[in-house]
C-alpha cells in the first residue's frame, strides 16, 4: 500500500531516479510534469509523469489493478500511441512514466480554436482522428506470447489524444483509463468518468470491447468538426440521458465545409447498437478516409504551432533550462557491477576509456582499490619471460658441452675386424656359461690404434680367489656396458677391463 504524503512546494522533488518539475497538466485523476530520467555516466532523457492524487494512490486495489494495466499497456508499440517507460512506486507516491510529447491535447487546440473563432480544417480533422483511430486499433490487436491481450481504452476523449507539433498525434492513457475504471466500479457500483464520451453499453455496464472506443472517437471527430460540445449538461444525469436517448444532429447543419459523405461516417461511427457500429477502429479509419481528404503532417503541424504559438514557446523555454539544469546534477548513481570480460567493465563515468586504459583495465568487477601501478601490472609477466629465457639458455649450453662422435674419415683405410679374446678361464661369468664377445666391426672400432700386448698384460688383473669370482664377473660385466670410453677430444677408447 502507498502512504499518502504531503506536497511540498519547491522547485522540483526526486522520485527514485526522476526529477519532477512543473505541472504540464491537470485532471481529476492525476496531474502531469514534466519530468527527467537520470542515470549513470550523465546520462537523462525529457520524459512526462503523470502523478497520481493521493485518494488514489492510497487504494490498495486501485494500486495493483493499475500496475497490471500499466503493464499491458506496454506492449502497444506503435507511433501513435504514447509508450508507456515506467511505473514507480516511492516515497508515497505512485507515477506513471511516458513519453514526453512536445505539442497540446486536442481538447487544449480546439479550445484555443474556440476562443479565436477560428474553424479547424476538415483535412486536419480527418488527419488527426485517423492517427487516432490507427493508436486505437493497435491498442486493440495488441499480443504477447501470440495472446491477444484485447486492451480497449475506455476513456477515449480529446484530453487523451495528444496532437504533436511534429504533426503526429499520439493517443495517452491506456493503462490508467482501464484500472481507474475497474477501481471505481467495484468500490463503488457506480462509474465515474468522462461520461460525455462514453458509450450506451459502458455507460449501463454491460460488457465493452473495441466497438467502446468506436463509439467515443465518434463523438470526438462530432466535436472536432462542429466545435461544439454533443452531449453537455451541468448534470451528469442529464448527460447520460443525452447519451441514451437524444438524436444526433448532423455535422453539416453547424459546419457547412461537411460533406454528407462525412455525415454518414459520423452517424455509423455513434450507432447506439454495437452492431450497426463500425466494427473496428482500422475500419472507421479507411471510411473516414474515403468520405474526405486527408491532409498531410506538415498541414498538421503548421495549424498545432499556428494555434499554441504562446504556450510551446514556453514550454520550450522550460525545457531548454531543465536540459542545462540537468547537465549541471551530479547524480550519485552507481555503476552496475559487471561480470563480463569487457575491456570498459570498470571505467568510471568521467574517465576517457583510452587505449591504454583499455588494455590495462583486467578487472571483471568494480573494486574500492585505486588501479595497480604499470610496473606491478608487468612484474609477474616480465620475471616469468626471464625464467623461461634462463632455462633455454641452460639447457643450449648443457647440450652442446657433450661432443658428439666424430663421423670416420673417407680417406683412412678400413680396419679389418678383430675377434676381443675371451675373459680368463678362471673368471666365472655371473649367469651360466661364458659366451663369446661379440665381433666389434670397423664402425664401432675407435680411430686410436689397438693397444699392445705389454699393455694387455700390465693392464692385466691377477686372478682372485674362487669365492669371489661370481662378484668380480658382475662388476666386469657392469663396467664394460659399454666397453669404450669417450676421451675430452672425442675418441672412443676401449676400456683397459674389458679386454
Amino acid at each position: 500500500m502507498v502512504s499518502p504524503r504531503p506536497k511540498v512546494a519547491r522547485p522540483h522533488r526526486v522520485v527514485g531516479r526522476y526529477q519532477v518539475y512543473a505541472e504540464l497538466a491537470s485532471g481529476g485523476m492525476a496531474t502531469v510534469h514534466l519530468g527527467c530520467l537520470l542515470g549513470p555516466a550523465g546520462f537523462s532523457k525529457l520524459v512526462a509523469i503523470k502523478c497520481l492524487h493521493q485518494e488514489f494512490a492510497s487504494e490498495p486495489e486501485f494500486v495493483s489493478m493499475f500496475l497490471d494495466e500499466a503493464r499491458l499497456a506496454s506492449s502497444i508499440n506503435h507511433p501513435n500511441v504514447v509508450a508507456s517507460l515506467d511505473v514507480v512506486a516511492e516515497q508515497g507516491e505512485l507515477l506513471v512514466v511516458m513519453e514526453y510529447v512536445h505539442g497540446e491535447t486536442l481538447a487544449g487546440l480546439l479550445r484555443l480554436a474556440r476562443q479565436k473563432s477560428q474553424v479547424t480544417p476538415l483535412a486536419v480533422v480527418v488527419r488527426v482522428l485517423c492517427d487516432a483511430l490507427d493508436g486505437l486499433h493497435a491498442a486493440h490487436t495488441a499480443s504477447r506470447a501470440g495472446t491477444c491481450l484485447d486492451i480497449v481504452h475506455r476513456d477515449v476523449s480529446p484530453q487523451n489524444i495528444m496532437v504533436g507539433a511534429d504533426g503526429n498525434t499520439r493517443v495517452l492513457d491506456f493503462g490508467i483509463a482501464q484500472a481507474a475504471l475497474r477501481s471505481q466500479a467495484t468500490a463503488a457500483g457506480t462509474i465515474k468518468g468522462k461520461v460525455a464520451y462514453m458509450s450506451p453499453e459502458q455507460v449501463q455496464g454491460r460488457a465493452v470491447d473495441a466497438r467502446t472506443d468506436v463509439f467515443a472517437a465518434g463523438v470526438v471527430l462530432w466535436e472536432a468538426l462542429t466545435g461544439r460540445r454533443l452531449f453537455f449538461s451541468p448534470d451528469s444525469r442529464d448527460v447520460v440521458d443525452l447519451l441514451l436517448k437524444a438524436p444526433i444532429v448532423a455535422p453539416s447543419t453547424i459546419n457547412r465545409a461537411v460533406s454528407p459523405a462525412l455525415d454518414q461516417v459520423v452517424f455509423r461511427a455513434l450507432q447506439r447498437d454495437v452492431q450497426q457500429r463500425f466494427q473496428s477502429a482500422h475500419e472507421f479509419a479507411e471510411a473516414l478516409r474515403d468520405a474526405a481528404e486527408e491532409g498531410s503532417r506538415r498541414d498538421v503541424a503548421a495549424w498545432v504551432t499556428s494555434l499554441a504559438a504562446e504556450s510551446l514557446a514556453t514550454r520550450l523555454d522550460m525545457l531548454q533550462k531543465l536540459e542545462a539544469s540537468a547537465i549541471h546534477t551530479q547524480v550519485a548513481v552507481p555503476l552496475p557491477v559487471v561480470t563480463g570480460s569487457s575491456p570498459y567493465a570498470a571505467l568510471p563515468p568521467t574517465q576517457e576509456r583510452t587505449e591504454s586504459h583499455t588494455q590495462a583495465t583486467t578487472s571483471t568487477s568494480i573494486s574500492p582499490h585505486p588501479p595497480r601501478s604499470r610496473w606491478r601490472r608487468r612484474a609477474p609477466w616480465l620475471f616469468a619471460g626471464i625464467g623461461v629465457q634462463s632455462a633455454v639458455l641452460v639447457w643450449l649450453l648443457v647440450g652442446r658441452s657433450v661432443p658428439a662422435p666424430l663421423p670416420l674419415s673417407a680417406s683412412r683405410p678400413p680396419i679389418a675386424a678383430v675377434a676381443l679374446p675371451a675373459p680368463p678361464a678362471s673368471v666365472a661369468p655371473p649367469h651360466g656359461p661364458a659366451e663369446e664377445m661379440p665381433v666389434v666391426s670397423a664402425d664401432s672400432m675407435p680411430l686410436s690404434p689397438a693397444p699392445s700386448a705389454e699393455v694387455k698384460a700390465a693392464n692385466k688383473k691377477p686372478a682372485r680367489a674362487a669365492s669371489s669370482a661370481s662378484h668380480v664377473g658382475a662388476a666386469r660385466t657392469a663396467a664394460c656396458n659399454p666397453p669404450y670410453r669417450i676421451d675430452a677430444s672425442g675418441v672412443r677408447r676401449v676400456k683397459p677391463e674389458c679386454l
